[in-house]
Protein backbone atom coordinates (compact mmCIF):
# COMPACT_ATOMS: atom_id res chain seq x y z
CA UNK A 1 0.00 0.00 0.00
CA UNK A 2 2.73 2.44 1.01
CA UNK A 3 4.49 1.73 -1.87
CA UNK A 4 1.55 1.98 -4.58
CA UNK A 5 -0.69 4.39 -2.63
CA UNK A 6 1.79 6.33 -0.69
CA UNK A 7 -0.42 5.67 2.39
CA UNK A 8 -1.51 3.14 4.47
CA UNK A 9 -3.88 4.91 6.87
CA UNK A 10 -6.97 2.48 6.67
CA UNK A 11 -7.93 -1.60 7.00
CA UNK A 12 -8.17 -3.38 4.28
CA UNK A 13 -11.47 -4.97 4.33
CA UNK A 14 -10.92 -8.99 3.00
CA UNK A 15 -13.80 -11.11 1.66
CA UNK A 16 -13.49 -14.67 2.79
CA UNK A 17 -15.78 -17.28 1.39
CA UNK A 18 -17.43 -19.32 4.13
CA UNK A 19 -19.06 -23.00 3.55
CA UNK A 20 -22.80 -23.40 3.98
CA UNK A 21 -22.21 -26.82 3.71
CA UNK A 22 -21.23 -28.17 7.04
CA UNK A 23 -22.36 -31.68 6.10
CA UNK A 24 -19.75 -34.18 7.29
CA UNK A 25 -20.56 -36.39 3.87
CA UNK A 26 -19.73 -33.90 1.50
CA UNK A 27 -18.06 -35.25 -0.97
CA UNK A 28 -17.39 -32.84 -3.65
CA UNK A 29 -19.24 -29.08 -4.64
CA UNK A 30 -18.84 -26.12 -3.07
CA UNK A 31 -21.58 -23.97 -1.00
CA UNK A 32 -20.49 -20.93 -0.19
CA UNK A 33 -21.09 -17.49 1.68
CA UNK A 34 -18.86 -15.01 2.92
CA UNK A 35 -17.81 -12.84 5.91
CA UNK A 36 -16.39 -9.36 5.90
CA UNK A 37 -12.94 -9.22 8.01
CA UNK A 38 -11.06 -5.90 8.61
CA UNK A 39 -7.44 -6.43 8.21
CA UNK A 40 -5.76 -3.63 10.20
CA UNK A 41 -2.79 -2.83 7.97
CA UNK A 42 -3.02 0.64 8.85
CA UNK A 43 -1.36 -0.57 12.16
CA UNK A 44 2.14 -0.31 13.09
CA UNK A 45 2.54 -2.74 16.02
CA UNK A 46 2.81 -6.39 14.35
CA UNK A 47 1.12 -7.98 17.74
CA UNK A 48 -1.82 -4.97 18.12
CA UNK A 49 -2.33 -6.27 14.34
CA UNK A 50 -2.34 -10.05 15.62
CA UNK A 51 -4.95 -8.70 18.12
CA UNK A 52 -7.24 -6.90 15.70
CA UNK A 53 -7.49 -9.17 13.19
CA UNK A 54 -8.55 -11.72 15.69
CA UNK A 55 -10.84 -9.42 17.26
CA UNK A 56 -12.46 -8.71 13.39
CA UNK A 57 -12.19 -12.20 12.54
CA UNK A 58 -14.16 -13.08 15.95
CA UNK A 59 -16.73 -10.86 15.33
CA UNK A 60 -17.28 -11.54 11.12
CA UNK A 61 -17.91 -15.54 12.58
CA UNK A 62 -20.45 -13.97 14.85
CA UNK A 63 -22.11 -12.15 12.15
CA UNK A 64 -22.21 -15.07 9.75
CA UNK A 65 -23.99 -17.21 12.61
CA UNK A 66 -26.51 -14.52 13.72
CA UNK A 67 -27.46 -14.11 10.12
CA UNK A 68 -26.91 -17.44 8.92
CA UNK A 69 -24.02 -18.23 6.56
CA UNK A 70 -26.95 -18.27 3.49
CA UNK A 71 -27.36 -14.84 3.58
CA UNK A 72 -24.69 -14.03 0.96
CA UNK A 73 -26.27 -16.08 -1.40
CA UNK A 74 -29.63 -15.13 -0.76
CA UNK A 75 -28.69 -11.56 -1.28
CA UNK A 76 -27.02 -12.40 -4.73
CA UNK A 77 -30.25 -13.95 -6.03
CA UNK A 78 -31.83 -10.80 -6.05
CA UNK A 79 -29.75 -9.10 -8.33
CA UNK A 80 -31.07 -10.02 -12.00
CA UNK A 81 -28.52 -11.74 -14.10
CA UNK A 82 -28.74 -9.26 -16.57
CA UNK A 83 -28.01 -6.83 -14.41
CA UNK A 84 -24.89 -8.46 -12.36
CA UNK A 85 -22.46 -6.85 -14.88
CA UNK A 86 -23.33 -2.79 -14.76
CA UNK A 87 -23.61 -3.28 -11.31
CA UNK A 88 -20.54 -4.87 -10.35
CA UNK A 89 -19.12 -2.45 -12.94
CA UNK A 90 -20.18 0.14 -11.26
CA UNK A 91 -18.86 -0.69 -8.14
CA UNK A 92 -15.27 -1.43 -9.45
CA UNK A 93 -15.23 2.63 -9.84
CA UNK A 94 -16.77 4.02 -6.82
CA UNK A 95 -14.43 5.50 -4.27
CA UNK A 96 -12.30 2.80 -2.54
CA UNK A 97 -13.27 4.24 1.18
CA UNK A 98 -17.10 3.03 0.13
CA UNK A 99 -16.05 -0.56 -2.00
CA UNK A 100 -17.73 -4.00 -0.18
CA UNK A 101 -14.33 -5.06 0.57
CA UNK A 102 -10.64 -4.74 -0.76
CA UNK A 103 -9.45 -7.97 -1.33
CA UNK A 104 -10.91 -11.89 -1.55
CA UNK A 105 -8.56 -14.02 0.72
CA UNK A 106 -9.28 -17.96 0.89
CA UNK A 107 -8.09 -20.10 3.37
CA UNK A 108 -8.48 -23.69 2.84
CA UNK A 109 -7.81 -26.78 5.25
CA UNK A 110 -6.19 -29.18 3.19
CA UNK A 111 -5.57 -32.82 3.82
CA UNK A 112 -3.70 -33.38 6.99
CA UNK A 113 -2.04 -36.40 5.46
CA UNK A 114 -0.01 -36.81 2.46
CA UNK A 115 -1.45 -38.46 -0.44
CA UNK A 116 -0.91 -39.18 -3.70
CA UNK A 117 -3.18 -38.26 -7.49
CA UNK A 118 -2.79 -40.89 -9.84
CA UNK A 119 0.63 -42.75 -8.03
CA UNK A 120 2.33 -39.83 -8.09
CA UNK A 121 3.40 -38.03 -4.51
CA UNK A 122 1.29 -34.30 -3.89
CA UNK A 123 4.32 -32.44 -2.53
CA UNK A 124 1.99 -28.89 -2.36
CA UNK A 125 -1.57 -27.65 -3.15
CA UNK A 126 -1.94 -24.21 -4.44
CA UNK A 127 -4.95 -22.82 -6.22
CA UNK A 128 -6.32 -19.68 -7.36
CA UNK A 129 -9.45 -17.81 -7.09
CA UNK A 130 -10.85 -15.19 -10.12
CA UNK A 131 -9.88 -11.80 -9.84
CA UNK A 132 -13.18 -9.58 -9.73
CA UNK A 133 -14.46 -6.40 -10.05
CA UNK A 134 -12.93 -3.89 -8.07
CA UNK A 135 -10.37 -5.88 -6.46
CA UNK A 136 -6.72 -6.29 -8.29
CA UNK A 137 -5.44 -9.24 -5.90
CA UNK A 138 -6.81 -12.78 -4.97
CA UNK A 139 -5.02 -14.17 -2.25
CA UNK A 140 -6.04 -17.96 -1.83
CA UNK A 141 -4.14 -20.41 1.17
CA UNK A 142 -4.01 -24.06 1.88
CA UNK A 143 -3.00 -25.85 4.35
CA UNK A 144 -1.15 -29.59 3.66
CA UNK A 145 -0.02 -31.69 6.20
CA UNK A 146 2.70 -29.56 7.95
CA UNK A 147 2.82 -26.51 5.21
CA UNK A 148 0.74 -23.50 4.62
CA UNK A 149 0.55 -22.71 1.06
CA UNK A 150 -0.26 -18.50 -0.58
CA UNK A 151 -1.37 -18.11 -4.11
CA UNK A 152 -1.33 -14.72 -5.09
CA UNK A 153 -2.63 -13.55 -8.62
CA UNK A 154 -3.23 -10.00 -9.50
CA UNK A 155 -4.33 -7.79 -12.67
CA UNK A 156 -0.63 -5.78 -14.33
CA UNK A 157 -2.46 -2.44 -13.09
CA UNK A 158 -2.63 -3.37 -9.27
CA UNK A 159 0.77 -4.46 -8.64
CA UNK A 160 3.72 -4.47 -10.89
CA UNK A 161 4.84 -8.66 -9.79
CA UNK A 162 2.82 -10.76 -7.16
CA UNK A 163 6.29 -11.83 -5.60
CA UNK A 164 5.77 -8.17 -4.25
CA UNK A 165 2.77 -9.17 -2.21
CA UNK A 166 4.53 -12.36 -1.07
CA UNK A 167 7.76 -10.83 0.07
CA UNK A 168 5.30 -8.45 2.31
CA UNK A 169 3.76 -11.29 3.52
CA UNK A 170 6.83 -12.97 5.00
CA UNK A 171 8.17 -9.58 5.64
CA UNK A 172 4.66 -9.06 7.77
CA UNK A 173 5.29 -12.18 9.47
CA UNK A 174 9.03 -12.26 10.08
CA UNK A 175 7.73 -9.08 12.27
CA UNK A 176 4.98 -10.55 14.06
CA UNK A 177 7.74 -13.32 14.82
CA UNK A 178 10.28 -11.28 15.99
CA UNK A 179 7.76 -9.24 18.14
CA UNK A 180 6.44 -12.37 20.06
CA UNK A 181 9.52 -13.18 21.11
CA UNK A 182 10.82 -15.78 18.89
CA UNK A 183 14.68 -15.27 17.40
CA UNK A 184 16.12 -15.92 14.42
CA UNK A 185 14.71 -15.86 10.84
CA UNK A 186 11.83 -18.57 9.68
CA UNK A 187 13.87 -21.40 7.90
CA UNK A 188 13.35 -21.82 4.10
CA UNK A 189 11.77 -25.28 3.10
CA UNK A 190 14.37 -26.32 -0.28
CA UNK A 191 11.53 -28.70 -1.69
CA UNK A 192 9.07 -25.92 -1.78
CA UNK A 193 8.34 -23.79 -4.51
CA UNK A 194 9.18 -20.19 -4.40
Amino acid sequence: MLRYDGVADRPIVASVPASTDRSPHRVSGNELGGMAVSLPTHIGDPLERVRLTTLATTIAKENNELFGPELYGKLITYLPPFAAPPAFRWLARRDARNRLFNVPVSNVAGPRERGDFAGAPVSEIYSAGPLIAACGINITVWSYVDQLNISVIADDRTVDDTHEVTDAMVHAFCEIRSAAGFSGEPIAVDTAMP
